[in-house]
């Protein structure tokens, strides 16, 4: 006879093996038990769940702005919040004990690991206190060779010939700024308009684009030119598998109405709609710009959720050259799919340990498509499964044998409800339709 702790110890090998069905392996562990005899389960094989992602999405993928230049001052903001976390749980405000410091401290770490893409928290503030030092004497120097620096005096002094290049060189750089800010270009657009300026430059100066603005920005330093201001360096979602019928407004309201306005704002989030560039019509994805790691992270969330139809794909993008860049998204889409599979293990974890769902209730055909759906929607549906459940269970006991209320198929039934959820929204099913429900999968 086998115990239920026996039970729950081969079930917890059960949720993991794959090959048989969780409801077959437990027949043979009974019939064994019948005989005298034991029973083991196959070895279980862990299987990765990836989400799949079309040529086209790596395609343009690769279309992100590249940002590889504000590597190093992300890694210098990312190591300066983490230093100034850790002196203030040094200084202890908040009266944590010992453990919740620790905690907090490994998760400051974590995000900083994370906002910098340095894998060592330890070599990552190494190199911000050389950074610091380094930054500290550059600075030093600039301050004392501009103290006396006065650009109206030196292009006075300039000879014809450079004032016309000064002029030129003006004219880009004018042209590179309001190229950035047209957000109705798409980037191949963007691309070509400033290459067009860049060779109209260096016809009328007969000096390299890139040489040029250097030269210009000696003479016009940044903080005098009002046409060169700090720009802010935005973290940046791609979005995949959109229907073509779908607009930015849409995108944003998808988003805002899962996450809420406290995590997506109008003034924190811009949009950019692919489209092709002969017809103007959208290609079915979108890059989503957002001003903090934190809000970026939020909205991967919304990876797997459905839009107007369609299941759409929500991932980081990466910048830089092709053979780094497609490094990056290979790591990016293997960290994201080991987040789901362990967010949504933490998800049944927690509903096993409230006592909602036994661990023998669902097979790993139902859990496995959990992991192939957004947090958000399983979260959900789980919830009404578990509502749907104490429904019945007191209509069973109140109407006796009259009426059969209990679940025939709970695993039949949390998958009709994860497909419905995920196509109607969450929020948008009522008590009369999930009543409905068990008539079409797995009710009594």
């Amino acid at each position: 006879r086998i115990t239920h702790n026996e039970s729950t110890q081969q079930h917890s090998v059960l949720l993991d093996t794959m090959g048989k069905s969780a409801a077959k392996i437990r027949r043979n562990i009974a019939r064994a038990a019948a005989r005298g005899e034991t029973y083991t389960p196959p070895e279980p094989t862990v299987k990765k769940v990836t989400p799949e992602l079309t040529e086209e999405d790596d395609e343009q993928n690769g279309e992100s702005e590249e940002i590889d230049e504000a590597i190093e001052a992300k890694k210098s903001s990312a190591a300066e919040k983490l230093e100034q976390t850790l002196a203030s749980l040094e200084s202890n405000p908040d009266n944590l004990n010992a453990k919740e410091r620790r905690s907090a401290k490994r998760k400051a770490e974590a995000i900083a690991t994370e906002e910098s893409g340095c894998d060592d928290v330890t070599v990552l503030m190494e190199w911000y206190k050389r950074h610091k030092a380094s930054a500290s004497s550059k600075a030093g120097r600039k301050k004392k060779g501009k103290q006396n620096q006065n650009p109206a005096a030196t292009i006075e002094k300039l000879s014809e010939e450079d004032k016309a290049k000064l002029e030129s060189a003006k004219k880009l750089n004018e042209s590179i700024a309001k190229l950035e800010k047209n957000d109705k270009l798409n980037s191949k657009e963007r691309r070509s308009a400033k290459r067009k300026a860049e060779a109209i430059a260096v016809e009328e100066t007969g000096t390299a684009a890139t040489e040029l603005i250097e030269w210009y920005e000696k003479i016009v330093p940044p903080a005098v030119n009002s046409n060169s201001k700090g720009k802010k360096i935005p973290y940046i979602v791609f979005v995949g598998q959109l229907s073509y019928s779908t607009t930015a407004d849409q995108l944003f309201g998808h988003f805002h109405g899962t996450l809420g306005s406290d995590v997506i704002k109008e003034e924190t989030v811009k949009i950019r709609l692919l489209t092709d560039s002969k017809t103007k019509k959208s290609r079915g994805m979108a890059f989503v710009e957002l001003d903090s790691p934190e809000t970026m992270y939020e909205c991967l969330k919304m990876h797997l959720t459905h839009l107007d139809g369609r299941r759409i794909n929500v991932e980081r993008s990466a910048g830089g050259g092709a053979t780094a860049k497609k490094a990056r998204i290979s790591t990016y889409r293997e960290s994201q799919s080991n987040y789901i599979s362990e967010t949504m293990d933490s998800i049944l974890s927690s509903f096993i340990k409230n006592g909602e769902i036994v661990p023998e209730e669902l097979d790993e055909g139902v859990i496995g498509l959990c992991k192939r759906h957004s947090a958000t929607v399983v979260e959900a549906a789980l919830k009404e499964y578990v509502e749907e459940k104490k429904e019945r269970k007191i209509k069973k006991e109140t109407l006796g044998e009259k009426e059969e209320e209990e679940f025939r198929n709970p695993s039949a039934f949390l998958t009709h409800m994860i497909g419905r959820i995920a196509e109607e929204g969450i929020g948008n099913s009522s008590k009369g339709r999930g009543s409905r429900d068990r008539n079409d999968d797995g009710g009594g």
